[in-house]
């Protein structure tokens, strides 16, 4: 069965639902990307060095309330629904406990019977899954150690671990994707809220997709599947997920995505020597995989052939460097000092409105600051590390961000 969808998945994807909703387009992408990622599962695979990767990913939808994180994320699990009888990706709910996480995958997922021998033969389990987490801070606050499981999940095929109703339980064979949604002051309180998220490795494992509004002001979307136009897409859509379910291989790399990639780790390892962001410190340690494993994703969304072109390389470069100038920015009040917290909203503030006096930004943010003089003492901190630059313009003085270049 070839391909039925004329432009790769992920851009399919985005023109079927876009039109029906105003979610963030950059959420809808992403959906769209960890979908692929999950139902290829470790089916597919690429080999470097002493490990072996597969597409699986850790995709966090971030934003304020209401801004289309949770529904993103409906349609893809309506989307997998679809699929059945047969069903492409297995999925698990945040409310359940790491323990039990670990027996539903043990317990695996069945699979369609093959024919062989002109019989009728059970598949073997499958163990991958698709973890959905509508509020990430549920699923992290579910059982002590959910970090610790997750951050073995993220790379290891096999798990070993001794539960309390099935005794000791191992797992072969096993590939977990995530996809999750916070709003942006859990990730900057996390470390007062969840056991070193940001100085442990979970977060740099994440994806973290930053959105501050909605795509487009749509008070009134027709309703996607009655829309013949979008409804012939959706169904091509999930004939194609079908599609890509069935692909196994190991990938090959093109001499130009190969050359291209080297170059971006000769400059991120350049550009890693002046990060003063913890979370993007972190984040670049893992980028080599997290390239590898989008560029994997992009492959399958354009084609069947396992061939990551160098197009595909430019995609995953481009989306990565997105992700490092999020992550300055989502993580930029974690931090133990006492104004960490307000900091990051003075700032927010600032880069909001571009120029901005210090009565603006106190009259906003008076709920969180002590008093004028804190606001002062961090506005000279502000200052002082050439975040921001202050500007006389009739006899007033205002405070303006500096631009910064964030990644290679």
């Amino acid at each position: 069965m070839s391909r039925v969808l004329k432009k790769p998945f992920h851009e399919s994807f985005i023109d079927c639902v876009s039109p029906h909703t105003d979610i963030p387009d950059t959420f809808i992408i992403w959906s769209a990307l960890s979908l692929v990622g999950a139902a290829l599962k470790n089916n597919v695979y690429f080999q470097i060095g002493t490990y072996t990767l597969y597409p699986n990913m850790f995709i966090v939808l971030v934003g304020p309330p209401g801004v289309g994180k949770g529904a993103s994320m409906n349609i893809l699990e309506q989307m997998i629904t679809d699929t059945k009888p047969n069903q492409v990706v297995n999925t698990l709910s945040d409310r359940i406990t790491a323990e039990r996480i670990i027996e539903r995958i043990s317990d695996g997922w069945s699979t369609a019977p093959q024919l062989k021998n002109m019989q009728l033969v059970l598949g073997k389990n499958d163990h991958n899954c698709l973890l959905f987490s509508s509020e990430i801070r549920v699923l992290l606050g579910a059982s002590d150690w959910m970090l610790e499981f997750l951050e073995e999940a993220w790379s290891k095929t096999t798990y070993e671990y001794q539960t309390k109703n099935k005794g000791n339980v191992a797992i072969d064979n096993m590939c977990c994707s995530l996809l999750a949604a916070s709003v942006p002051d859990f990730l900057r309180n996390v470390n007062r809220e969840a056991h070193m998220v940001i100085t442990g490795g979970f977060s740099s494992r994440c994806l973290f997709i930053y959105a501050e509004n909605p795509s487009k002001d749509l008070p009134f979307p027709e309703p996607l599947k009655k829309n013949l136009k979008s409804k012939a897409l959706y169904d091509n859509l999930v004939l194609d997920l079908q599609e890509i379910g069935t692909l196994r291989g190991e990938f090959v790399i093109d001499t130009g995505a190969r050359l291209r990639f080297e170059a971006f780790l000769r400059l991120n390892r350049a550009a890693s020597s002046k990060d003063d962001s913890e979370a993007v410190a972190n984040f670049r340690a893992r980028i080599k995989a997290h390239i590898l494993k989008l560029a994997m994703i992009f492959s399958v969304s354009r084609d069947n052939s396992l061939h990551i072109s160098d197009m595909d390389m430019v995609n995953a470069i481009a989306e990565i460097q997105k992700i490092l100038v999020s992550l300055t920015k989502l993580f930029r009040g974690a931090g133990e000092g006492m104004d960490a917290a307000v900091t990051a909203r003075v700032q927010d503030f600032i880069e909001k409105y571009g120029r901005v006096s210090k009565k603006e930004i106190f009259k906003a943010l008076h709920r969180h600051l002590n008093s004028p003089e804190a606001l002062d003492r961090i506005l000279y901190v502000l200052e002082t590390i050439g975040y921001c630059t202050v500007v006389n313009s009739n006899k007033m003085t205002f405070y303006q961000p500096v631009a910064k270049k964030v990644g290679p």
